[in-house]
């Protein structure tokens, strides 16, 4: 299989896609031109300058650098994770929460992949570690997001009948269990709708790029298998680890309830 390379002039072309679609939006007064355009200047770029980041990190490749690079991913993710969270105890709290969370998750899962079932010539294999420890940090990041907005959100609208169930006895981890297992469904399900339906609507990301790149299709489809494997139990970890943390910042030290309005709403 040979590899086949796409030029300058052939990237550039494919610009007319966007233009298409700023037509389109432009014809059925969308009002999304300028976001279209806004983006696809903003992808090209941020993509580019993590070409430039990888390449300096693969041809000067050592320990420290893929550790730093890892590091970032863990520190961005935790951050993106707690910001996205409307309702709950503050941005700086949630984020190391989060942050641990993902930290965690991503050890959790990753070590023992890179130790017994990929095991790269050496740990800091930049090739390896730092796309697949991108795509399973980002999945943790997700699972946390989702969890803590889920269990905030669905703790301060039904904040009377957990008060109601504490009333009754119940102890702060009966009266939240429904939100907290409600909120780890739905952070599981999207990378279990992922794993039953994979290679059935569409192949995934990095079998496609491996096959592209010129990779046996049985070797991609070894490695998609580790990742898609890899993908749940982070998302389990993580969703594990931020509903133990949601449910512990939902009561003070008196075990009594804590709710978060939405500060958006007035």
């Amino acid at each position: 299989m040979s590899y086949v390379s796409v030029s300058l002039p052939q990237l550039l072309l494919s610009l007319g896609l966007m233009a298409m679609a700023i037509a389109i939006s432009s014809h059925n007064r969308l009002g999304l031109e300028r976001d279209l355009a806004i983006g696809t200047v903003r992808a090209a770029v941020q993509l580019f300058a993590v070409g430039l980041l990888l390449t300096f990190v693969f041809q000067n490749e050592h320990p420290t650098t893929v550790f730093g690079v890892t590091a970032v991913m863990v520190v961005v993710g935790g951050w993106t994770a707690a910001r996205r969270i409307a309702h709950g105890p503050g941005t700086a709290v949630l984020f190391r929460h989060a942050t641990l969370a993902v930290l965690v998750a991503g050890v959790v899962v990753l070590v023992p992949v890179f130790a017994f079932v990929i095991r790269p010539p050496r740990w800091y294999e930049a090739r390896l570690v730092i796309p697949i420890s991108g795509m399973i940090l980002s999945n943790a990041m997700n699972g946390v997001a989702l969890v803590f907005e889920r269990v905030f959100a669905s703790i301060n609208e039904d904040a009377a009948g957990v008060e109601q169930l504490l009333s009754l006895g119940a102890t702060p981890k009966q009266a939240v269990e429904r939100h907290v297992r409600a909120a780890m469904n739905a952070a599981l399900r999207p990378t279990i709708n992922a794993l039953l339906t994979v290679g059935l609507v569409a192949l995934p990301g990095m079998m496609t790029g491996q096959i592209v790149s010129g990779t046996a299709p049985d070797q991609a489809v070894r490695y998609q298998l580790v990742i898609m494997y890899q993908l749940v139990a982070v998302a389990a970890v993580a969703g594990a680890l931020a509903a133990r943390f949601a449910r512990a910042l939902s009561f003070d030290e008196r075990e009594q309830l804590r709710t978060f309005p939405d500060p958006r709403v007035r």
